[in-house]
């Protein structure tokens, strides 16, 4: 065997090996479960086969197969995992300077090595939602990935979780001028829609009239990109003459985009911070038939249009700070409202997310213990970091519970997950650890001078 093949074969095990890493089959014994719903299970065993659960339960009850690994830690906790459900971090840049940019997608920006997700695995989050930043109009597509890994395809969760749209105003930008732009764009690709369509049309007629012309020509081999210039294209809104033969091929990055948005192809990630944003864009999504697509981006003022958006039964996920801040106009005191329990007595569930920079705020935990200290129940806390992120990203069937058919994606805690004295001590993802607190060597050092 010559050099040149060996190489190859030592590539092809390599990749192969690396590809099966992908899924495992584990079990684990812990001391105590922490459900999502905040019950717990004492003596609790977890059995994963082929990246999936296949068991949880208790004591004896559950058959260990024989070819998997048990392994036991008594007096640890296990949950979940936390999860991010909306975040720029962990890109170079969180927006490019064109406002309509629906062709842009966050794969391109991401940076696998970035300390912010070592950071984050840290911390026990196993999944975190990457969208591109507020400061856009039509901004680009997202993805969910995994704190964890050297390459795009490694890490992702899920690509086509989304694109995001801002119904807050750019930088230095007006509401008005937000929404001006905003309509002139999805108008401006009407109007050059049905042009294209009476162009194609009358090409169809031209080449019609040459067709008997023509000498006999041999029959044309697919090349790949029939799809591509296959007709149809657009979908939504009225009909017009040459609409069902416009091909993406027809169309530009950005009107393709657009079209994939206006046909309902997309999942639709909201920024609307206040609530005036929510009306404006609850009123957007039914002219264009789009609010089973929508996810709303939210910040604690918009707890004023709860009613709203509990009618409307779509994710909501709260950015930024927990607490809305505002002046009694007669007295000039400071009225505080904390906006996720006031949502959930609404009879909305949101999803919370971290604060960047600011200590304690920066951790999932934190912020899910800080919603129990001020008076919601530890379920809806729990589901807030949990259940509800993968509800906003369509992959509920998968993440933020412990049950049969579940990944087997999961934290290993030294105490209450929520808990201020709690530790990662280890992360699964699909049966394969992934983070093993004994081999983080950061984390060592720093304990090694705290122990001196």
């Amino acid at each position: 065997m010559n050099f040149f093949m060996r190489s190859l074969l030592l590539s092809f095990l390599i990749l192969s090996s690396s590809l099966f890493a992908q899924e495992g089959s584990v079990a684990l014994r812990v001391g105590k479960l922490l459900h999502a719903d905040g019950s717990v299970l004492d003596d609790a065993t977890v059995v994963v086969q082929n990246g999936r659960i296949t068991a949880v339960g208790t004591g004896d009850d559950v058959e260990l197969p024989f070819d998997v690994l048990l392994r036991e830690f008594p007096d640890a906790w296990l949950f979940p995992g936390f999860l991010e459900a909306h975040t720029s971090s962990g890109m170079d840049r969180a927006n490019e300077n064109v406002p309509v940019a629906p062709f842009l997608n966050v794969k391109d920006s991401i940076d696998p090595v970035a300390f912010y997700f070592e950071d984050q695995l840290r911390e026990g989050v196993v999944g975190i939602g990457i969208l591109p930043g507020n400061n856009c109009i039509f901004g680009g597509r997202g993805r969910v990935v995994a704190p964890h890994g050297m390459t795009m395809e490694a890490m992702t969760l899920r690509e086509d979780v989304g694109v995001k749209i801002a119904f807050g105003p750019k930088s230095r930008w007006s509401r008005a001028a937000q929404l001006a732009e905003m309509r002139e764009a999805i108008e401006g690709l009407g109007r050059t829609l049905r042009k294209k369509g009476v162009d194609l049309v009358n090409q169809e007629a031209r080449d019609a009239d040459l067709e008997g012309l023509k000498d006999d020509e041999p029959e044309k081999t697919d090349d790949g990109d029939s799809r591509d210039r296959a007709g149809g294209v657009v979908r939504y809104g009225p009909d017009f003459s040459g609409k069902d033969l416009i091909s993406e091929e027809d169309l530009s990055d950005t009107e393709l985009g657009l079209v994939r948005i206006l046909n309902g192809d997309e999942r639709l990630w909201l920024w609307c911070p206040g609530p005036t944003d929510v009306v404006h864009a609850l009123s957007w999504l039914e002219e264009h038939e789009l609010r089973d697509r929508a996810v709303f981006v939210v910040e604690a003022a918009a707890w004023t249009v709860a009613d709203e958006l509990a009618q409307a039964s779509r994710p909501v996920v709260l950015s930024g700070n927990l607490w809305h801040v505002e002046r009694d106009p007669a007295t000039w005191e400071e009225v505080r409202t904390f906006a996720p329990k006031a949502f959930r007595e609404a009879g909305v569930s949101v999803a919370i997310g971290s604060i960047e920079n600011r200590y304690g705020p920066d951790r999932l935990a934190y912020q899910a213990a800080t919603c129990i200290r001020e008076g919601m129940s530890r379920a809806d806390a729990l589901a807030s970091v949990t259940t509800e992120p993968a509800r906003a990203w369509g992959l509920d069937g998968r993440l933020g519970r412990l049950a049969e058919g579940r990944d087997g994606t999961f934290v290993l805690t030294s105490d209450d997950p929520l808990a201020l004295t709690s530790r990662t001590l280890g992360v699964w993802l699909r049966g394969v650890r992934i983070y093993d607190v004994t081999q983080d060597e950061r984390l060592q050092l720093l304990l090694e001078g705290e122990n001196r």
